[in-house]
C-alpha cells in the first residue's frame, strides 16, 4: 500500500511539471515575435573584438526557431582570432541541441570529443573537427539561469526544474572556436579555454 501511494505522489508531481511546462511554453510562442540583440561587450578579458559581428542567414534563424544568435569574431594576445558563437533561445528551449548535428552537417567529421574544466568554473564539450585540410578546435556549454554545462541532458535537466521553480527560464548555446594554427592543437585548446575563462565572468551578467 505504501508503494503504491508513493507511486500516485509521484505521477501526480510529474503530471503537475509537465503540465506547468507546457503552460509556459504556450506564453513563450504567444511572446515569441520579440526579439531583442544580445549586448555583448567588445571587449572579453584581455580579448577585444575584431571585425563586425557575422550576419546569420535567414535559413539558419528557420532551423534554430531563433532570431537571437551572435557570431562576433575576438582577438587575443598573439592576434590568433576566436570565434565566440551564442544562441539564445528564449524560454522554449527548442533553439538549444547537439551542436554536433549541425556540425556533421556542414560537412565536418567529429575527430574527437570529450569533456574538459574551465578553471574551477564549470566544464565545457571539447571538439576537434576536420573537413579536408583543415582542423577546427571547438568548445561549447549551455546556460540556464548562472549554471554552466557542457552536457545537454544536464541543462535540459536545469531547464526544466527552472521552469516550474521560475514560470521562464532562457537558456542559450555559447560556443568558442578557432582553426587550429602554427602553434599546434594544444595551444590552440589552451587559448579557447582562457578566452572561456576570461569571458564566462561577463557572460553571465550579460547574456540572459
Amino acid at each position: 500500500m505504501k508503494h503504491y501511494v508513493i507511486a500516485i505522489a509521484l505521477l501526480t508531481m510529474a503530471l503537475a511539471m509537465n503540465h506547468t511546462i507546457r503552460m509556459n511554453q504556450v506564453q513563450a510562442v504567444e511572446g515569441a515575435g520579440e526579439e531583442y540583440v544580445l549586448t555583448v561587450p567588445s571587449q572579453l578579458g584581455e580579448y577585444r573584438q575584431h571585425g563586425d559581428d557575422e550576419e546569420v542567414d535567414e535559413r539558419t534563424k528557420q532551423v534554430l526557431e531563433t532570431s537571437n544568435i551572435l557570431i562576433r569574431n575576438y582577438l587575443g594576445r598573439q592576434n590568433w582570432p576566436v570565434q565566440l558563437t551564442i544562441v539564445h533561445a528564449g524560454a522554449t528551449r527548442r533553439s538549444l541541441h547537439f551542436p554536433e548535428v549541425c556540425i556533421v552537417g556542414a560537412g565536418w567529421e567529429i575527430r574527437e570529443q570529450t569533456t574538459v574544466p574551465i578553471g574551477i568554473m564549470f566544464e565545457a564539450r571539447k571538439l576537434v573537427l576536420v573537413r579536408g585540410d583543415q582542423r577546427e578546435a571547438v568548445l561549447y556549454w549551455f546556460k540556464t539561469d548562472d549554471n554552466l554545462t557542457g552536457n545537454f541532458f544536464i541543462n535540459s535537466f536545469n531547464w526544466a526544474r527552472y521552469q516550474v521553480t521560475h514560470g521562464t527560464t532562457p537558456s542559450a548555446m555559447i560556443r568558442v572556436s578557432t582553426m587550429v594554427g602554427p602553434m599546434g592543437e594544444d595551444a590552440t585548446f589552451a587559448m579557447l579555454k582562457d578566452f572561456a575563462a576570461q569571458a564566462t565572468p561577463i557572460l553571465l551578467d550579460t547574456v540572459p
